[in-house]
């Protein structure tokens, strides 16, 4: 009955991504009702109507293709055949709106989305918010000393010395900067590195990270490699986490030896532990001996014991299949913090998260492209994932959406918001109204190119979920 565990997963991703869409219509709808404007339809979705009823002259319908919504107003901008209306009336016969009209009406489905945010952020204030410490952090747990760059030639990439590993990164080091921009924790180090857009002299990637190392800054270069199916730029580097041994396998070394669930890892052969992967790493290269494992028992607090511990090779599961591994036997748990965040610093740090993806798209320096963004299909697949985690976690991620939301409609292009609101500033420095005919083909070129987008994410979208 898994299907149907996922299948419910998915209903409620579909339900949030249409309350974030129904509150964005809902901006305009109140605010053409409140200026005096005609409203013809309110739809959830494009195209033909599938259901919906009328009322005071409203149609309110849910439409075939649901990359989105609107407010059918034809005093704002004829839309009609384009939004899968029939028999519009002429516009001659409706009376003419003034540019004050024309721009709050626009701009008030943006600003529902982000008062929708706010509120949402309001909640995760309220009630907290868990997360583990590696999402807080901006210290490096993790250096890889080889990295699978992309390859065109090769479906599975190639090895290459790890970039950050090869610039003398440490683990431990705390990240201040990357290419001048303070970082907040270790998923904005990590957009900073995919977004950056320097290059070296002879045109070879470059990222400046300045670090702080005991007490003392460097400023270090690092080059980063073309990594995954995604073509990112990445250095190869993981965040600090706490951790705790979670269940023990029975017969393993880890339970022979003694150790306990809720110990906690601090260092091996007197090596501090700053994440799971350095320990894994270092049970490769020499699990063929006994080693040293230094826990503090039953937790932070707890004190410090060492045991000697010899690896055994087992097989175990992974994404790509079995692999045989040496294992001293148990699982990883990791440290979790209820957080309380300012609902203000939140929608700005997703403000500035926008900023970055769209000035890193735009930039021909940056290899972010159009293929890295998520259309409906990868929107709803995060959805369902931060849904099976909890529903804070996919609170949160809501947030994240309706702010997206917010920003892309007010981007001056035609059939979005913001193309609206640039007409009718056009039209009032020209101090006359742009031809219908002009208007209408500028239209319809922008809904075919935005469905284009759509169908070319989707299809990069769906090659993520079902990468074989």
């Amino acid at each position: 009955m898994s299907w149907l565990y996922d299948f419910w997963f998915i209903l409620v991703a579909l339900l949030f991504l249409g309350l974030s869409i129904f509150v964005h219509e809902l901006g305009h709808f109140l605010a053409a009702k409140r200026r005096g404007l005609v409203v013809k339809r309110f739809s959830i979705g494009f195209g033909p109507r599938i259901f919906g009823w009328e009322r005071d002259g409203v149609e309110y319908r849910l439409s075939a293709f649901p990359f989105g919504g609107y407010v059918a107003l034809p005093q704002l901008v004829d839309m009609g055949r384009i939004e899968g209306g029939e028999d519009e009336e002429e516009l001659e016969d409706l009376p003419k709106i003034s540019y004050s009209d024309k721009m709050i009406v626009s701009v008030m489905g943006a600003v529902f989305n982000v008062v929708f945010a706010l509120s949402l952020a309001c909640v995760l204030w309220f009630f907290g918010h868990e997360v583990y410490s590696s999402e807080l952090t901006t210290e490096v747990g993790y250096v890889a000393k080889e990295i699978q760059a992309s390859d065109p030639s090769s479906k599975e990439g190639r090895l290459l010395p790890g970039p950050a590993f090869a610039a003398g990164i440490l683990p431990g080091d705390k990240i201040l900067k990357v290419d001048g921009s303070s970082v907040r924790d270790f998923l904005d180090v990590q957009q900073h590195i995919t977004a950056g857009s320097g290059l070296t002299a002879d045109g070879r990637r470059v990222t400046s990270l300045l670090i702080e190392r005991e007490g003392e800054q460097l400023e270090i270069e690092v080059f980063p490699e073309i990594v995954s199916s995604e073509h990112m730029r990445m250095i190869g580097i993981g965040p600090k986490e706490i951790f705790f041994i979670g269940a023990l396998r029975k017969g393993m070394p880890a339970e022979k030896a003694g150790l306990e669930e809720g110990d906690q890892l601090w260092a091996v052969d007197d090596n501090r532990l700053h994440s799971f992967r350095g320990l894994q790493d270092y049970v490769q290269e020499h699990g063929d001996r006994a080693i040293a494992v230094t826990v503090r028992k039953g937790g932070e607090d707890g004190p410090l014991k060492t045991y000697q511990i010899q690896a055994e090779e087992d097989s175990i599961e992974t994404s790509s299949g079995k692999v045989t591994m040496k294992l001293i036997g148990f699982e990883r748990k990791l440290k979790s913090i209820t957080t309380y965040p300012n609902p203000f610093t939140m929608i700005l740090n997703r403000m500035n998260d926008m900023y970055l993806t769209l000035t890193s798209l735009i930039n021909p320096k940056s290899d972010v492209k159009m293929r890295n963004m998520s259309g409906p299909v990868g929107i709803v697949n995060h959805l369902s994932l931060f849904a099976k985690i909890g529903f804070k976690k996919l609170l949160w991620f809501v947030v994240f959406i309706n702010v997206n939301l917010a920003i892309l409609n007010v981007l001056p292009i035609p059939v979005l918001d913001g193309g609206h609101m640039m007409f009718a500033s056009i039209e009032k420095l020209r101090g006359k109204p742009i031809p219908l005919a002009i208007l209408e083909r500028t239209q319809v070129l922008f809904v075919v190119l935005i469905f284009s987008f759509m169908l070319y994410v989707t299809f990069f979208d769906v090659r993520r979920i079902f990468p074989s």
